[in-house]
């Protein structure tokens, strides 16, 4: 994969990779992590990127501000700052590959990957949720344990398995400036792939039925026994995704639902 550089908002800049078939692609699918994460998916995104390129996508992946190896200040994060480095990124890959494009979004990634359906964009062929939080204040609320602190505006500590971080307390804020339920209704003519696991520990199932619900023509798969990570689950996913991609958009090239450049 090659490592890329693009421009954020003010001088941020946002680490990312790029990997494109040797014959050309049809559309580009650009992938989001998840809250705490980063591009490489604990080293997963480079064989994942492979395989996409094996059925004809190429894949960009990036790193949000004040994560991985963007520039930044994570203690800062918000739904609706994520909302924006991923604008930048659609502009990017616009301006860049000139391809229909693809969005993949990885637990509060996907939170942010549904935020862009505030505004349609025909640039967008189709949406897939990984482990999704809908219910925001919900899932945080189970994630910090000073969540009532932070919702009272202070600044928070946390600890987890990779250690000690800090969050503002703008993070849970930012949540009222956001309607999930709409977001997932205004998704009307792109199809959309909802993957999740039974036995997740962070984001409840029911988020993703509830997703499932509001959107106009989604495909849904709870995987049993599947945690957050889906850690022992991740070629079930892949293989669901890929099979998804390949049925909704490869094998579909004349589809006048799709855009094509």
């Amino acid at each position: 994969m090659n490592g890329i550089s693009i421009p954020g908002r003010g001088q941020e800049k946002l680490a990312a990779y790029e990997l494109m078939p040797g014959n050309g692609c049809g559309y580009v699918l650009i992938v989001c992590h998840g809250f705490r994460g980063a591009k490489e998916n604990g080293g997963r995104i480079f064989d994942w990127a492979q395989r996409v390129n094996q059925v004809g996508l190429g894949v960009l992946a990036f790193d949000f501000a004040g994560s991985g190896a963007s520039s930044g200040d994570f203690a800062a994060i918000t739904l609706t700052q994520q909302l924006h480095d991923l604008l930048q990124v659609i502009d990017y890959a616009d301006r860049r590959y000139h391809k229909p494009i693809i969005l993949l979004g990885r637990s509060f990634g996907g939170s942010t990957v549904l935020a862009t359906a505030g505004k349609p964009d025909d640039r967008v062929a189709g949406y897939i949720f990984w482990s999704t939080p809908v219910k925001l204040n919900e899932t945080f609320a189970g994630i910090a344990n000073q969540f009532d602190q932070l919702g009272s505006g202070a600044a928070i500590e946390v600890k987890d398995e990779r250690g000690c971080f800090k969050l503002k307390s703008n993070l849970i804020e930012d949540f009222a400036n956001h309607d999930m339920i709409n977001y997932a209704k205004k998704m009307v003519s792109q199809p959309v792939l909802i993957i999740h696991g039974t036995a997740d520990e962070v984001v409840a199932p029911d988020n993703a039925v509830c997703l499932y619900q509001n959107c106009r023509q989604a495909e849904l798969h709870i995987i049993a026994g599947a945690d957050h990570r889906f850690s022992k689950s991740v070629m079930e996913r892949e293989d669901i995704t890929l099979r998804w991609l390949k049925k909704t958009f490869i094998d579909n090239q004349c589809n006048s639902d799709i855009k094509h450049y």
